[in-house]
Formats: structure tokens, C-alpha cells, sequence
């Protein structure tokens, strides 16, 4: 696929790069799937009650319906509401709450950064760090520190602790504190179009859109000052050989 053209005058001005995670870094489906199977695992052994009741896939589905019934102002904790659906799942099933909550939560949650990056991502930010500050912005709870690609990023901000999901520009806002630039001189770089970019867009910061699978742009204006299919098209864009 091919690149848009940068706008020279704007990029110029970047000081600051801020990244999705979740399938812009890597793909997260087959880490969930890890992750669920890595839990259902441990349930085994730990709370054989659960499985007794539940197969993985309805275990799974169960999880998912909770979390879709949860209210608007709480969807954006992934952390908080799994644990509590964990103490719900716990009681339902006669076995400790704590243990499914605290332990059990550990265990999803560690197999949940154990991340495979896309080929290009790993030297693509370590040629980025050398000449901007780096910092992330995530609706997930994945912790990018404790990925292989944490020693690259400088500051990283969850929705979870913001209090706020992208694009909610209050979770962009604690970036750019973070950043300590102003919000047009970060570029922030995601595959969610609305989530992402328009969300990016809107809080004033400047936003690449990964898309991977030249995917149509369907928001009119504004628009992402670039598109990338490859994230290892990004330093060539900002001036970086």
C-alpha cells in the first residue's frame, strides 16, 4: 500500500510520538487467546469448580457478556471490571473470591504481556527514541513496560488509570502532560480511525493512521496527516534516514 504525503511543515514540528498498542504494536487476538487459555489453565488446578461449569469457550463468553452489560462510565477499566467479574464468578461457583480476583487475575494479566510485536516495530522505535520522546496511549490493559518493546517508551498512560478511553480527549490530555510539548507537537499513531485518529485529531494532537489493509478513510474532514501500511514507513516521514 501505498503512503499519503506527509505535509512537510507540519511533522517538522513533532517532538513527541505517542502509540495504540493493540494492534498497532502487535496483534492482540492471538495474546487474548494466550492469555484466556494460560487462566483456563490455571483454573484447572486452582478453582476445578469453575470448570466444571464452564468449557473455555463459555467461560469466555460469559466473561465477554459481563463486560458488555457493564455501564458506560465503567468500560473503560478492562482491569477493574474482569477482577470483578472474577469475585461475581467466584461466588456463583462456591470457591474464594480473592483467589479468582487477586491470583487468578495475575495470572491472565502476566500471559496478557507477553506480546509478539509486528516484525518492523521493535528496531522502528528504537530508531524513533534516539530523536524523540516516545509515549503510549492504550484502551487495554497491557502494561508496555513489561513487553519487549517497554525500553523504548519514556511514559505511557492507560484508560483505565486515566479515567477515560480514547477517543475521550481527557486520556490524550494526560499524555500531553506527560510529553510536556504542546498537544501539536505529538503525533500519535494508531489503526482505530475513530478511537485513534479522530480522537487524536480532536484533542489537537496530529495523527498516522496504521492501516495495514488499505482500509477506505470514511470521516471526511479532518484527516490523519498520514496513512501507513507498514509502521516501518514512519521514520522516512519524519526526516529520519
Amino acid at each position: 500500500m501505498r503512503s499519503s504525503t506527509p505535509n512537510p511543515t507540519s511533522l517538522t514540528g513533532v517532538r513527541c510520538l505517542t502509540f495504540d498498542l493493540d494492534d498497532t504494536l502487535w496483534p492482540v487476538m492471538p495474546v487474548i487467546h494466550h492469555a484466556e487459555a494460560r487462566f483456563y489453565a490455571w483454573l484447572r488446578e486452582h478453582a476445578p469448580v469453575v470448570c466444571e461449569r464452564f468449557d473455555p469457550q463459555a467461560l469466555v463468553t460469559e466473561r465477554a457478556a459481563f463486560m458488555r452489560a457493564a455501564p458506560q462510565n465503567e468500560r473503560h477499566d478492562l482491569t477493574g471490571l474482569r477482577k470483578r467479574w472474577l469475585r461475581e464468578l467466584a461466588t456463583d461457583c462456591g470457591c474464594c473470591p480473592d483467589l479468582l480476583s487477586e491470583e487468578g487475575f495475575e495470572v491472565f494479566w502476566h500471559a496478557r504481556n507477553e506480546v509478539t510485536p509486528f516484525p518492523e516495530a521493535d528496531g522502528v522505535l528504537a530508531t524513533l527514541s534516539r530523536h524523540f520522546r516516545l509515549g503510549a496511549i492504550s484502551n487495554g490493559n497491557a502494561d508496555v513496560f513489561r513487553t519487549p518493546l517497554g525500553r523504548h517508551f519514556d511514559f505511557a498512560i492507560a484508560a483505565g488509570e486515566a479515567g477515560a478511553a480514547k477517543p475521550d480527549p481527557v486520556i490524550f490530555a494526560q499524555a500531553r502532560e506527560q510529553a510536556s510539548v504542546e498537544a501539536e507537537q505529538i503525533l500519535h499513531v494508531g489503526d482505530d480511525s475513530t478511537s485513534d485518529v479522530l480522537g487524536a485529531l480532536n484533542a489537537g494532537f496530529q495523527a498516522a493512521w496504521f492501516n495495514p489493509d488499505a482500509l477506505p478513510w470514511e470521516h471526511g474532514r479532518p484527516r490523519p496527516v498520514l496513512t501507513l501500511g507498514r509502521l516501518g514507513q514512519l521514520p522516512r516521514h519524519l526526516g529520519i534516514d
